[in-house]
């Protein structure tokens, strides 16, 4: 998979040779005779970088594997990464240049709330289908949406999971933290009304800045209410901070992080200090043998040198055989409409994981599992 820093426009239009003149002899947006080309939007810089370059590295091994056959119908698959330094504005201007200059054929695996919010405003708009974003924001989620697709829960089944699981061990008063954006004020919405329905109280609830200039308040806040469990809805860096500085207090607690954070990251922050922190997960352990979409992930992981496994790599792979999958059936010649509607018809498991969309059904997926990490970083149930 090819992927570009955004270097200036120039840089852009140079790597991508005559760009207006591959598009005009294009029988669709983004379909050449020998490659089909998508937009993608994400973090290549800021403090999310790490967790994005997973995800990244995981669909990477599904399109180079496909490529290195001949590609989907005789087509290679080609990932235009621009830099958005998880800026929604930023995300707002790729996503213009990847639908009016580069002319792709579809938006794939925006990373981030914020961006990928700004990426759906333009998919809506212009019919550019968004597909797999990697954020489980129920804004992505809302059933009027005609131009995305997701094939993973979304972080009110998993932050509804984390309160069940409290619940069930008789810890009714709970803490939560959450970055001070769409992703984290959507994510503590949730929080609340699942708090509601269960019947559990929230002790304190305190912003992170996602530059985590207020780190030291966020700790102070929540400290003061002496919570044996902390939800903290946030994502990459600031998370592990966050953990670090609140343990470094010495008060005991409990930490439930989202999926979207990286076990490599957490392992590698916090070290021995990573024990006991239980992380939600929406996607099969990469490490499982139970599975042959695991088993793929692990064959064609180990034959890139990839020695750790995480779970974003998994959702990476996932996301692209979920899209290649989808532009197989699209057709000899695919079109944004007939990719869409072959998305639309998609009933089926892919090695193992369960695909079920439809016209009115453009989200899929409730699978969660909750997992505690050891010392050493690896995962235990």
């Amino acid at each position: 998979m090819v992927l570009l820093r955004r270097r200036g426009l120039a840089a852009v239009l140079c790597s991508l040779g005559t760009p207006l003149a591959w598009a005009q002899s294009a029988a669709s947006p983004g379909v050449s005779d020998t490659e089909i080309l998508l937009g993608q939007s994400c973090q290549l810089s800021g403090p999310l970088e790490g967790i994005t370059r997973e995800v990244r590295q995981g669909a990477s091994l599904c399109f180079d594997h496909i490529n290195a056959q001949g590609g989907v119908r005789g087509r290679k698959i080609r990932v235009l990464a621009l830099d958005d330094a998880y800026d929604p504005k930023k995300a707002e201007a790729n996503t213009r240049h990847f639908i009016n200059e580069a002319k792709v054929l579809a938006l794939f695996q925006y990373a981030g709330t914020p961006p990928a919010l700004a990426g759906m405003a333009l998919a809506e708009q212009t019919g550019v289908p968004l597909i797999a974003p990697f954020t489980g924001a129920e804004e992505l989620r809302k059933p009027e949406l005609r131009y995305v697709f997701n094939i993973k829960a979304g972080y009110a089944t998993e932050l509804h999971a984390m309160l069940r699981h409290l619940a069930s061990v008789g810890l009714r008063s709970v803490a939560a933290v959450y970055l001070d954006n769409p992703f984290g004020l959507g994510g503590l919405a949730a929080l609340q009304a699942s708090a509601r329905e269960l019947n559990v109280q929230l002790l304190a609830t305190a912003p992170l800045q996602v530059n985590g200039s207020n780190l030291a308040q966020a700790v102070a806040h929540v400290g003061q209410h002496h919570p044996k469990a902390v939800i903290v809805i946030s994502a990459g860096k600031p998370s592990v901070d966050f953990i670090a500085a609140y343990q470094a207090t010495g008060r005991p607690t409990l930490f439930y992080v989202l999926s979207v954070i990286s076990n490599v990251q957490l392992a590698q922050g916090l070290g021995e200090r990573a024990r006991g922190v239980v992380v939600s997960q929406v996607v099969p352990p990469p490490w499982s043998a139970g599975l042959e979409l695991t088993r793929e992930f692990q064959r064609l992981a180990k034959a890139q040198g990839l020695q750790e496994f995480t779970f974003s790599q998994m959702e990476g792979f996932l996301s692209a055989k979920f899209l290649v999958e989808a532009l197989q059936r699209a057709g000899p010649q695919p079109t944004r409409a007939s990719l869409i509607h072959a998305m639309e018809g998609m009933q089926l498991s892919l090695g193992g994981y369960p695909i079920r969309l439809s016209a009115r059904q453009h989200s899929s997926g409730r699978f969660v599992d909750l997992l505690m990490l050891s010392k050493d970083g690896s995962f235990a149930r």
